[in-house]
């Protein structure tokens, strides 16, 4: 099929989709970090990894300046910013609720 000289494969092709943003990957890379230190830690190479655990801190600021740029630029990628601050935001939830669990346990001991 051809509209004014062109093909409607070339018309497909020449519309670009936006580009995923960057900042949502390296997000979801820091969580997955993250994930591998908690998991692990249990392994024999668990104090190798423990300290991977820290990199759910600047994952939390990461995905939010990947959201704010995606939306401001129209990028692709707001999904894995969205996992990667959910789970960002449980593994704080859990530090928490363990944190004063032990507190609470350590007092009454």
């Amino acid at each position: 099929m051809t509209t004014v000289g062109r093909t409607t494969d070339s018309i497909e092709s020449s519309v670009s989709q936006a580009k995923v943003n960057t900042l949502s990957i390296v997000s979801i890379v820091l969580v997955a970090a993250a994930t591998m230190g908690i998991v692990m830690r249990t392994w024999s190479w668990g104090p190798i990894f423990w300290g991977f655990t820290v990199l759910v801190i600047p994952a939390v600021g990461v995905g939010h300046v990947a959201l704010q740029q995606i939306k401001v630029r129209r990028e692709r990628g707001a999904i894995l910013a969205y996992i990667a601050l959910g789970i960002c935001y449980l593994f704080a939830t859990y530090e928490l609720v363990s944190s004063v669990y032990y507190g609470i346990v350590s007092v009454t001991s």
